[in-house]
């Protein structure tokens, strides 16, 4: 008797200890929710004041601007940084064609902030090396960086495209794509695969390039 009244016992702390972790749970969590729906909710105002002020409207998709953005916003900050968002634009007599440079745009962008970053740490860990092969080395970058290209565009995932009527008669196209960090990585390791045969220096500083490759890379505003 005394054993099931000890078990009993027992049983009840426990019950009331978890009980009391839950309670504070819910009552952080709301706090957090509501934290992240501020700074979600004025990237949104921001936005929609400075769409409305250029006459650029969302296409696309049946929602709202606002939706999408809210979306768009929202997922980079559930993320916390797994992704990021890299955006480009693109003019054109059509919707299709403006939206295609849009993500060419995008892709170059990306290409060419990913070959600055390595050539600025092969510059500035290398320097005696890239001094004594710099026609090498520049074959090495410009192939680099054609590459990435490549890559990337297979891994921009579109969130939000907006589209502006301009007075010529073409389209402006402004789209935001949302791209996983992980992707993004392999993207720059397989670009370096991929140019290292351009350049005999590149080849023989393989594994100290490689190291500033997987370095992460991201957009500056």
């Amino acid at each position: 008797m005394r054993k099931q009244l000890n078990v009993s016992l027992k049983t009840k702390t426990i019950m009331k200890k978890l009980v009391m972790i839950l309670m504070a749970f819910c009552l952080t969590m709301p706090v957090a929710v509501n934290a992240q729906s501020k700074m979600v909710k004025k990237q949104v105002k921001a936005k929609l004041k400075e769409y409305a002020k250029d006459g650029k409207k969302v296409f696309g998709t049946s929602q709202t601007l606002e939706a999408v953005l809210t979306k768009h916003y929202t997922k980079l900050e559930e993320k916390d940084g797994k992704i990021f968002e890299i955006d480009g634009y693109g003019v054109a007599k059509s919707y299709n064609l403006a939206s295609a440079a849009a993500q060419g745009s995008a892709a170059q962008k990306y290409a060419t902030m990913c070959n600055a970053q390595l050539k600025a740490r092969i510059l500035g860990d290398m320097a005696n090396e890239v001094n004594d092969n710099s026609v090498e080395f520049d074959k090495f970058y410009a192939a680099y960086e054609a590459k990435v290209e490549q890559e990337i565009r297979g891994e921009l995932r579109p969130s939000v495209s907006v589209k502006q009527d301009l007075p010529d008669g073409r389209i402006r196209v402004e789209a935001y794509y949302l791209v996983d960090e992980d992707a993004a990585s392999r993207a720059r390791v397989n670009a370096l695969k991929n140019s290292q045969a351009e350049s005999a220096a590149a080849q023989k500083y393989a594994q100290r390039i490689s190291d500033f490759v997987n370095e992460r890379v991201l957009p500056q505003d």
